[in-house]
């Protein structure tokens, strides 16, 4: 038997609220046939990729800079002297990918390929690799490694609660072989961290630290949506400007945090972040971060890069 609380809540037997398709809080529920859509009461659910018609774009040139490598990601096919691919479960050195992730990376064009002008990584529900989900992740270890500048990452974000998706660099030292040798010691630079279960925040992060695990410091700060345009909605451009003892993180070309080696000397540990890095773009399912469980059904879950830009300051 059914009966009305007085807010209107239809509650059934003991008074257990029925739950009800909220339509913005990055979860399934109700009758919702994906994350905040289908059912009765939200929009129907994509089934494709969505290409955002709008958003955030930076310059091509900067005063005082030199551009000095990019992707604009307006191929059919990953540029190999640009980009390589991690494929696997990080095993056995760094298994679930150091952070107990779901996924199985894969060098497959159904997980990498390119669309519109975008690099796409696509996260997809299937077993692989003994992996209840596959996606991707590239990086420039060997193949471009730098000191100082600004990056520019053009992107837009997937839907799917339980995603994690990580634009970040590592010392040009860190291996996979042997993660814990110059892992966090050799820093970290985390240019943006977005989880799926919040479409309207992102984090830029720092790590670093030595004698793993017993020392290991990071510094996050948030950043949350403009406008009312969530990071999966429209495009924005997620940025650094890294210089001899200080990193500045930008959102839109809104600053929102700085570490210089006070940061790090506040917590009794070296500043490590005046050596050659690389980058690393990675789509991940699950893992250490997420408060979500992802949902197989909710798959696939896309993440777009528009493109990718490194000045140098000019001599």
């Amino acid at each position: 038997m059914a009966c009305s609380s007085n807010d209107g809540e239809e509650l059934v037997d003991d008074e257990i609220p029925v739950p009800q398709a909220s339509c913005s809080d990055g979860i399934r529920n109700g009758d919702e046939e994906g994350v905040d859509c289908g059912g009765s009461n939200c929009e129907e659910c994509p089934t494709e990729l969505v290409i955002p018609e709008s958003g955030y774009s930076t310059p091509e040139a900067y005063s005082g800079y030199s551009l000095v490598w990019s992707d604009e990601f307006e191929t059919e096919s990953l540029d190999t002297e640009k980009w390589d691919y991690h494929v696997g479960t990080g095993c056995p050195n760094l298994c679930g990918w150091g952070n107990n992730e779901l996924q199985a990376f894969t060098d497959r064009s159904q997980n990498l390929y390119f669309a519109d002008g975008n690099l796409v990584m696509e996260a997809k529900s299937e077993f692989i690799f003994g992996q209840e989900y596959s996606s991707a992740r590239i990086h420039t270890d060997n193949l471009f490694e730098f000191q100082y500048g600004r990056v520019d990452i053009r992107a837009s974000m997937p839907s799917v609660a339980g995603t994690w998706v990580a634009l970040f660099m590592l010392n040009k030292e860190y291996t996979i072989e042997d993660p814990g040798a110059f892992w966090p010691s050799g820093g970290e630079i985390d240019i943006m961290e977005y989880l799926g279960e919040d479409r309207n925040d992102i984090l830029g992060t720092a790590h670093y630290g030595i004698n793993f695990p017993a020392n290991h410091r990071f510094n996050s700060v948030h950043f949350d949506a403009l406008d009312g345009n969530s990071f999966d909605e429209v495009y924005y451009v997620f940025s650094i400007i890294w210089e001899e003892d200080k990193i500045t993180w930008l959102v839109n070309d809104i600053e929102y945090h700085t570490m210089t080696p006070a940061t790090t000397q506040a917590n009794g540990q070296p500043y490590p972040f005046n050596d050659q890095f690389y980058f690393v773009f990675a789509l991940s399912v699950g893992g250490n971060l997420p408060n979500v469980n992802p949902i197989p059904s909710n798959f696939p879950a896309f993440l777009l890069v528009d493109y990718i830009r490194v000045f140098k300051p000019n001599e």
